[in-house]
């Protein structure tokens, strides 16, 4: 069966709290925007006035702490860093392999050329040259064609000799040369050149031994002289010439690549800052000011609590994902429950009530010019209150993440903020969440604000608080918490009250005080007082055996049957020997038995019962079929020849919603049946726990209930070794009967 929409004032107050709800979302992401520049702000304005009131050689009037851990860099220092990197940078030359290959092509052509087709070849090499835009204009070629066949064979033999050292050496462009001189540079770095075989893949090479084509007559100056020892003939400047005409520069500068190194050497250079601590003393009263401190306290004023747009930016996106994620997780931890947006609200109600009292502590505290210090941060009654309403110790910890995320962007925080801030709230948590007597919170406080004081201590040595800090941060630990507990203790019953919330002080005063509705029950209906109380206690155990609100279902175990007091007669627990619905129709007996669910209802909303006991009291038949009746009318129909129907014999009510509201159906039904076991043992009671959970699963009741099997066997056990615990000793009567259970409701 599917679960049945909320009908009439829930949707309406459901919609109420999902409106408020956004609205609640955005003040508070508004607010924790807002707290943080508008600290900085103070605190940029406090510190420019004292760095322009205060002069160098002046006394100083009172002490100047520094609001928060900062550093800024020296920027003169790291320039002159970041130039001598740059510097540092040679210019980077490469080898290039295409303008390499084709001069040597070139000169291949030209010293392969034949006696016989001498004419021919120089004028489809001169063609060539031409449609690579390399114009013979000193008429090379022609010189060369003018040699005899001896002299050209020396002549190109000297050419290849010439063009392989030129080439494997590189020829450069004078412009590239030219302008690395001109940015002050006399070496550079080549790379890969046909010379370098072997060697390391960078050398170092001096500019002024660099070969450029109006260089090459000096680089070559001792191939002619051996040339011209041979031949006295032989034109060296032909040689230069022709070299000049077929060769291409091979080596070229790599600016991009040298502009790119340069750029990560400057990246690399770290930033030369001078350090300030929070709470580092600037200033000290009744001390001359000096001009190092005068231009400290005007670069805090100046640079430190200024933010870019980019920083605004990255703030905000964190401030919506942190919101984003806390609500999202928020709601799946409670998204069955029908009071979530109440809990919602509720949260992000403390949540901006301590962003509110953080930024006017940290007013007070510059007012004073007191350094601000992690255990002064407000960051333990949302929490807290969050826990205590919700009865969900994880609920506490997304109020304290949440709450940990916005105290990271104070401009006084430091790097263990948000580990402080989250700790020290899941040590609070720890200690006060389980507590069932309000003066149970007194005996932990000492517990707690010893864990506290020691986080507190360890996180902050980390960051290197000053020895004279110590004191006021174990003290504001200290301070803080007694303040956040007493919030909490006044403002939880209130919320109690105002809202009716079935907090774990809630139940345990309900469940154990003195109800009027329960002690008319006892009154008039001894029996069901009892059963009642049976019930009670195999819940409790049942849900606490898979880790559900135990106090909850001990609660609604004790209430379920309150509706019985109408009417005690007809049903068999309160009954003698005298059964009342012999003398009347099945109908009517079944109309009986389903009205005590309705009265219930009705004097557990007279009686002020929190919604989730009157949920269990409307469900804890669920929309179950009263067998019995069911049968028996049955058996008159077909007697008669008449249809009955099954609705007609069916509780009006919806099968349980939530895992408590299950557990005390599942307990109602076991503590009844379990009274007609005769003899009873381990092995009859699982026997008997196990057919009622089966039916009630066969008959769709434990569809909506969120129970897994696994919880059902955990309950199924419970139940077993509670009732083996109320069974440990029985007697049995020699004229013991067994009940009739024909009017069990």
């Amino acid at each position: 069966m599917k679960r049945q929409l909320p009908k009439g004032d829930f949707v309406a107050s459901k919609k109420l709290g999902r409106r408020l709800s956004i609205v609640l979302v955005l003040l508070t992401v508004i607010t924790a925007m807002l707290v943080p520049l508008l600290s900085s702000q103070r605190s940029d304005i406090g510190m420019q006035n004292l760095g322009t009131r205060y002069k160098v050689g002046e006394l100083a009037d009172e002490d100047v702490f520094s609001p928060s851990s900062f550093q800024f860099v020296d920027e003169t220092k790291t320039n002159a860093l970041i130039q001598d990197a740059l510097k540092s940078v040679l210019p980077h030359f490469s080898y290039a392999l295409r303008p390499t290959n084709e001069s040597y092509a070139r000169i291949k052509e030209l010293t392969a050329i034949t006696a016989e087709n001498a004419e021919q070849e120089f004028q489809v090499l001169k063609s060539k040259l031409e449609e690579q835009n390399r114009a013979d204009s000193g008429n090379v070629l022609g010189r060369i064609s003018s040699l005899n066949d001896q002299q050209k064979l020396m002549f190109f033999d000297a050419l290849r000799q010439a063009s392989n050292r030129i080439l494997s050496d590189g020829l450069y462009t004078r412009e590239d040369l030219s302008r690395i001189q001109q940015d002050g540079y006399t070496t550079f770095l080549i790379d890969n050149t046909v010379s370098m075989k072997g060697l390391d893949p960078l050398r170092e090479q001096s500019v002024s031994r660099a070969v450029t084509k109006d260089r090459m007559y000096a680089v070559l100056e001792d191939v002619f002289k051996a040339y011209l020892s041979l031949d006295a003939s032989f034109q060296p400047y032909l040689l230069t010439d022709t070299l000049a005409l077929l060769l291409e520069e091979n080596v070229h500068y790599e600016e991009v690549e040298t502009l790119a190194l340069r750029t990560q050497a400057a990246q690399q250079i770290i930033p030369q800052t001078v350090s300030v601590e929070r709470g580092q003393r600037i200033v000290t009263k009744d001390t001359v000011v000096t001009k190092a401190q005068l231009l400290l306290l005007q670069k805090i004023g100046s640079h430190v609590f200024h933010y870019t747009l980019l920083e605004l930016i990255g703030r905000s996106i964190f401030i919506l994902l942190a919101t984003s994620v806390s609500i999202f997780v928020f709601i799946q931890f409670h998204h069955t429950e029908r009071r979530l947006y109440l809990y919602l609200n509720l949260m992000l109600f403390s949540v901006l009530f301590s962003l509110l009292a953080l930024f006017a502590l940290t007013s007070i505290l510059q007012s004073y010019s007191i350094p601000f210090l992690d255990s002064f941060l407000p960051v333990l009654f949302a929490p807290l209150f969050t826990a205590h309403i919700t009865s969900k110790k994880r609920l506490g910890l997304v109020a304290a993440f949440l709450l940990a995320c916005y105290a990271t962007l104070m401009p006084q925080a430091t790097s263990m903020t948000f580990f402080f801030s989250l700790t020290v709230s899941g040590l609070s948590l720890y200690f006060f969440q389980y507590t069932i007597k309000r003066l149970e919170d007194l005996f932990n406080w000492f517990y707690a604000g010893l864990s506290t004081s020691f986080a507190a201590l360890a996180l902050n040595l980390i960051v290197g608080l000053p020895l004279q800090s110590l004191l006021p941060l174990i003290g504001g630990m200290l301070i803080n918490l007694t303040i956040s507990l007493v919030i909490v203790e006044a403002a939880v019953p209130l919320c109690e009250h105002i809202f009716n919330i079935p907090t774990a002080f809630r139940l345990s005063e309900l469940a154990f005080s003195d109800s009027p509705v329960l002690e008319r029950l006892a009154a008039v209906a001894q029996g069901t007082f009892n059963h009642s109380r049976y019930v009670s206690e195999l819940a409790y155990q049942g849900a606490k055996a898979i880790g559900a609100n135990a106090m909850l279902a001990r609660v609604g175990g004790i209430f379920h049957d309150i509706g019985k007091a109408d009417h005690p007669e007809y049903f068999i627990e309160n009954q003698g020997s005298e059964n009342k619905h012999d003398d009347i129709k099945p109908s009517l007996s079944a109309a009986i038995i389903k009205s005590h669910v309705k009265l219930g209802l009705e004097k557990g909303r007279e009686a002020g019962l929190p919604q989730e006991v009157l949920d269990i009291i409307a469900q804890h038949h669920g929309n179950d079929v009263i067998q019995f009746f069911y049968n028996e009318a049955k058996e008159q129909a077909q007697s008669a020849g008449v249809d009955v129907k099954e609705d007609d014999f069916s509780y009006n009510g919806n099968p349980p919603t939530f895992p408590e509201s299950a557990i005390v159906m599942l307990a109602d039904c076991v503590e009844a049946a379990s009274r007609t076991i005769k003899r009873p043992n381990h092995s009859k009671y699982q026997k008997l726990a196990h057919s009622i959970i089966m039916g009630k699963i066969e008959r769709g009741q434990l569809n909506d209930s969120q129970l897994s099997l696994t919880d059902l066997d955990h309950i199924e056990d419970a139940f077993v070794q509670t009732l083996i615990g109320r069974d440990h000793h029985r007697i049995e009567y020699p004229d013991e009967k067994i009940e009739n259970p024909k009017s069990k409701g």
